[in-house]
């Protein structure tokens, strides 16, 4: 399995972004992969990533679909994989309709029929060609990029229910997922390999990504009780709570989303277990991290992105205590 860190995080932005990639690279990180939502976009990291590690690999987890036209982002994706030297991989995802339409202020409408017209129109870009699209969700009018593809980027889907699983194995060269456990993984990728099958490929190739919480050597009843709530934040987000309830928290999910609808906060977060988080997040010492992170390995996770916390008061604290779990993970 290969170890991934997630680039930037508190207290990693801005002028101290270097040394968490120059401390993960020399660690023997393979991975770095940016994300979007609501704090840094998921291009700008790369670009200043692959500035300072000529080994590792990196990526997105991911762009949404909804909110750049396809052209832009074929236009952002070939300008870092080339900035890389081809070591980067487009992410794509759905989002969720809180952030593409609340936040964004675009239609959040037939996703899995935009995830498929973005991918065809990709594709096309590419592979050079001059690109008129009239689709159900992508309109593209004559569109070629005026610049060199000399590695045309990978493209991973970031999927949770069964169809966009699916569609990862048809459409995409790998998949990316996040707040799964180990002891969930199997049946969810059983969709992605149907969907390689029907495409002709070989599902044993099959790339998983898998972003990961971590906190490595805090103190586990702080991070258990943080961890909560911010597990609950996303538990009570509908898009979120159909997905735990599909991986067996039905119960747990539906109480927390009920008593949130409510405006009963304190009981949604009373809702959510020891057991539940700590089966999403992972934390403890560096050698307890490890063995969980070998459960994902052995569940069907192949690359992991994982984000350090810490919860030390200072900023300087914090920086300090994620590089030396960053280089005690590595070790153990």
């Amino acid at each position: 399995m290969r170890l991934g860190i997630t680039i930037p995080f508190d207290p990693f932005n801005g002028t101290h972004f270097p040394e968490l990639v120059r401390t993960a690279d020399r660690c023997g990180y393979t991975d770095a992969w940016s994300y979007e939502s609501f704090s840094t976009d998921a291009f700008a990291p790369i670009a200043a990533a692959a500035m300072l590690s000529e080994k590792m690999r990196f990526g997105c987890a991911i762009i949404p679909v909804f909110t750049r036209p396809a052209a832009l982002i074929a236009m952002s994706a070939v300008t870092v994989n080339e900035l890389a030297g081809g070591r980067f991989i487009l992410g794509l995802g759905i989002s969720t309709p809180n952030i593409v339409e609340n936040w964004m202020g675009v239609p959040f409408h037939k996703p899995v029929t935009q995830m498929r017209e973005t991918v065809e129109a990709l594709r096309a870009i590419f592979r050079g060609e001059k690109v008129t699209m009239a689709g159900a969700k992508v309109r593209i009018n004559g569109f070629r990029l005026d610049a060199p593809i000399t590695h045309p980027p990978k493209i991973y889907i970031g999927a949770q229910g069964a169809k966009m699983l699916r569609l990862a194995g048809e459409l995409g060269d790998g998949v990316i997922v996040n707040f799964i456990t180990p002891e969930t993984m199997a049946p969810m990728l059983d969709n992605t390999r149907d969907g390689m099958r029907a495409a002709g490929k070989e599902p044993a190739d099959l790339d998983v990504v898998c972003r990961i919480i971590c906190a490595v050597d805090e103190d586990e009843d702080v991070a258990r009780t943080l961890f909560r709530r911010s597990l609950t934040a996303y538990v009570t987000v509908p898009q979120y709570n159909k997905f735990f309830r599909e991986i067996g928290y039905d119960k747990e999910a539906t109480t927390a989303i009920d008593a949130w609808n409510a405006g009963d906060r304190k009981k949604a977060l009373e809702t959510i277990p020891d057991e539940m988080v700590e089966k999403i997040f992972v934390f403890g010492t560096a050698e307890k991290c490890r063995r969980r992170l070998d459960d994902y390995a052995r569940a069907g996770i192949t690359t992991t992105a994982l984000q350090f916390s810490s919860f030390a008061r200072t900023p300087e604290e914090r920086r300090a205590k994620v590089l030396r779990a960053i280089e005690r993970l590595a070790a153990v």
